[in-house]
């Protein structure tokens, strides 16, 4: 069994102005089959269709406040409530009390523990790791989690080697931004399909984008109208390519933001929670809010999950 999650940071379901709201705008019409022909909007219900089960997904765990980033990727990984436990929704980056959290127990740690093996596929540059080792710089929750399992974060030569998937999908971050001027670009198809193939190498493979969730808070509206369509295609690659025998795709995310374009906070709205594949039923059954991903992920893979009260 293989599992891809595609991690959206900061994307919620939102309401129907396409004025605000890139998702009531953009033209995407693999992301509206997975929503049984819908947009991916507030008003969409729990959808199946004949690949995926579309789930309206609680990032609110019953805790006042806007949903925030390291409380929200520490429960999809821990499947603990973690703003109940440290008492608020708390960002970007983990407290050492999130930590310690992420430390006792988190999905890689799990799959690791039990002899498998699990990946962040996204690969890094060497200023990210400099920050990191200096201490400037903290981890985030997902890339906390992945340390604390002993697993190495990819690098540059993980991406040249065709081994990783760059958080903009098709990899013109590291020509434009980073300056490496020979890095490989993919159409988002093509990234979509190596998504796919790469997976079939672990048992878990684990896609994050920040870009989401930079477009929620800056903007501009086309961008996140551009990214969304771009995501689109990437997931035309990687359904052609996928098969649903394999295992499951999941796309999730933390709260909400990008949906409301303009404001700049994230919201308090549902997430959206897609999965995908032969096994999607029994992952779906009673699935409601994001602390289900993790225990739900290592059922799919015959794991036990130890709960923490």
């Amino acid at each position: 069994m293989h599992i891809i999650i595609i991690f959206l940071d900061g994307i919620g379901l939102g309401d129907d102005d396409p004025k605000v709201n890139p998702f009531a705008a953009i033209n995407a019409p693999i992301l509206h089959q997975l929503a049984g022909g819908k947009r991916w909007l507030k008003n969409t219900p729990r959808t199946e269709t004949e690949r995926a089960i579309f789930i309206p997904t609680d990032a609110q765990f019953g805790i006042e406040g806007r949903p925030q980033s390291a409380t929200g990727q520490a429960a999809i990984l821990t499947g603990r409530n973690v703003p109940a436990e440290i008492g608020e929704h708390y960002g970007p980056k983990p407290t050492p009390q999130i930590r310690d959290i992420l430390a006792e127990n988190n999905l890689f740690k799990a799959i690791v523990d039990n002899g498998g093996q699990a990946a962040l596929i996204n690969p890094f540059p060497p200023p990210f790791f400099k920050g990191i080792n200096s201490g400037k710089r903290l981890p985030s929750s997902i890339q906390d989690a992945v340390l604390k399992a002993g697993i190495s974060l990819l690098t540059e030569q993980d991406y040249f080697k065709g081994e990783a998937v760059s958080p903009d999908w098709t990899g013109e971050g590291w020509t434009h931004y980073l300056g490496y001027s020979d890095a490989p670009t993919y159409t988002p198809e093509e990234s979509g399909a190596l998504l796919a193939k790469l997976a079939l190498k672990r048992e878990l493979t684990f896609f994050s984008t920040w870009i989401t969730d930079e477009i929620g808070h800056r903007g501009p509206f086309e961008r996140g109208v551009e990214f969304m369509q771009l995501f689109d295609g990437v997931m035309a690659g990687l359904l052609e390519t996928w098969n649903d025998d394999d295992g499951l795709i999941i796309i999730t995310s933390d709260h909400g933001n990008m949906e409301v374009q303009g404001n700049r906070r994230h919201t308090q709205n549902q997430v959206p929670t897609v999965v995908i594949g032969n096994a999607r039923h029994q992952f779906a059954e009673n699935f409601s809010s994001l602390i289900d991903i993790t225990p739900k992920t290592l059922q799919a893979l015959g794991i036990n999950h130890n709960h923490h009260t």
